[in-house]
């Protein structure tokens, strides 16, 4: 009898450790969704993540990456990620905003006055208030990102004032911060998901747009505009994700491989952003674009209309919007322009 139970004491144990190497060498599928087209600086920031958490998992987590809309527009691939049938995406605030509703104090208007201040105020000051947030809507937040500051494209119009836009059809992103502006500005907004700004632009449905000019050129929006004013009216983060539903099933090993650098991973992806901008707008006008640099007079109605929208829309956002944007005020004290 004792050796019976021994021997059923030695198969289980046998059983059991097969069990758990084989669940051990199980591979975990991440597939991370983005808008950002391929080649760009995003995706080649993503391509670096891949092969890194490739690298460090020994082949047991796998990243595939589905750039250029393919998972469709940032609302529904933030919708995916949060129901976990995508693991992780690259998102813009704007996108965000629509779960996460302080991140539209961010997309306010001329909050920031210079790139610096906006990475000191992002990093130093806002980063773990967000985490929270994120967290509590279902996100894990990794790194914050960015697509820069956004500027407006037009086809048979040159905008150097807010009168250039009168009666002017522009897609607008879906944003309340976005749609309150524009409709200050006495602009036609009308919100379209990235993939089909392309062809309402061929077909006429929108006269213009607003955006980076690095976007505006690997989405190959210039192919349907003339003119592209250099206004930066609104400074864009981005940040990268995960589905918490999928962080959940994860032991600490993965989380700690997933997760990398952490926002670490934010000042060379800014980098790899800031450094090509003079290229892009010189690619722009090698396009036969226009490119315009607005004046500071002509800027400062568009500044203007901005400090009306922030007065208007922060007490409507809702949540921690209010404390937010004061923090945001306080913070850029400390970090100077």
């Amino acid at each position: 009898m004792i050796k019976k139970h021994v021997i059923t004491s030695v198969l289980c144990a046998v059983i059991t450790l097969a069990t758990a190497g084989a669940i051990s060498a199980q591979t975990t599928t991440v597939k991370l969704a983005t808008v950002a087209p391929e080649g760009s600086p995003w995706t080649n920031e993503l391509a670096k993540i891949k092969k890194k958490i490739d690298s460090e998992s020994g082949g047991q987590i796998k990243i595939k990456v589905y750039p250029g809309g393919q998972m469709g527009g940032e609302n529904e691939i933030l919708q995916q990620v949060i129901r976990g049938k995508l693991q992780g995406a690259g998102l813009t605030a704007g996108a965000l905003a629509n779960t996460i509703k302080e991140l539209n104090v961010l997309e306010i208007p001329y909050l920031f006055n210079s790139y610096s201040q906006a990475d000191c105020v992002l990093d130093d000051h806002l980063q773990e208030d967000f985490r929270k947030l994120f967290e509590s809507k279902g996100l894990i937040f990794v790194t914050w990102a960015e697509n820069g500051y956004r500027s407006i494209g037009t086809k048979s119009k040159l905008v150097k004032t807010p009168d250039d836009l009168k009666g002017v059809k522009i897609r607008i992103q879906e944003s309340p911060v976005h749609i309150a502006y524009w409709k200050a500005l006495g602009v036609s907004g009308i919100p379209i998901a990235i993939p089909e700004v392309l062809p309402s632009l061929q077909t006429g449905v929108v006269e213009g747009f607003d955006n980076t000019p690095l976007f505006t050129l690997a989405a190959e929006w210039q192919t349907a505009i003339k003119f592209f004013s250099l206004t930066r009216h609104i400074y864009q983060p981005a940040a990268i994700v995960y589905s918490k539903k999928f962080w959940d099933t994860l032991n600490d090993d993965q989380r700690k491989i997933l997760m990398g650098e952490g926002n670490g991973l934010a000042p060379s992806a800014r980098v790899a952003v800031r450094a090509i901008e003079k290229n892009m707008i010189a690619t722009l006008k090698k396009a036969d674009v226009q490119v315009y640099e607005p004046s500071s007079s002509e800027l400062a109605s568009f500044k203007a209309t901005a400090n009306t929208v922030a007065n208007q829309i922060v007490g409507k956002i809702g949540g921690q919007s209010k404390q937010i944007y004061d923090k945001i005020q306080k913070a850029k004290a400390a970090c100077g322009n």
